[in-house]
């Protein structure tokens, strides 16, 4: 009946922090992926989700298309959702190429009751406790999306990520 969904972009006012990449192995993000995102956001390999895989050999350059997502949950109410988009060029002779990174982070608020009075009395609970505990999960987030940059800053060797607006 009563159900309540709060939705925070952690990078407001942006939804999006674009990353560009252009040098030798564009692909080390890949390769990296399931291991690198379990070390850094703390969770298991069932939270960790490809939506979308393609890849085409065929031509040269080699080309690239994935869709990860990530959920953390982080409270009883409260789940963090990252998204990482990634298209990526690689030349078949040379191992260089490109990459870019749509990233996303988002932290999703939710309760569901069956009757009005319940919903009634966490909308009261929310005012009065959980709206700073809800500015400090923003924190976080942004905290576990800058992890997930510095790890993309330190594996391919570059120095400041100026992202991409």
């Amino acid at each position: 009946m009563g159900k309540i969904i709060i939705d925070d972009d952690c990078f407001a006012p942006r939804k999006f922090i674009y990353l560009e990449y252009k040098g030798p192995d564009p692909f080390a993000l890949i390769k990296a992926g399931n291991k690198l995102f379990r070390r850094i956001f703390e969770v298991g390999s069932s939270k960790i989700a490809e939506r979308r895989f393609m890849w085409d050999w065929t031509g040269d350059p080699i080309q690239l298309y994935e869709h990860f997502v990530i959920r953390k949950e982080v409270s009883n109410y409260t789940t963090f959702y990252f998204s990482l988009r990634i298209v990526g060029f690689k030349s078949k002779s040379r191992n260089e190429g490109s990459i870019r990174i749509e990233f996303e982070a988002q932290a999703r608020h939710q309760y569901e009751s069956n009757n009005w009075f319940m919903t009634n009395l966490w909308w009261l609970y929310w005012y009065i406790f959980y709206a700073k505990a809800r500015q400090n999960y923003l924190k976080l987030c942004k905290e576990y999306a800058d992890k997930l940059l510095t790890a993309i800053k330190e594996m391919y060797k570059i120095g400041n990520i100026n992202p991409v607006i």
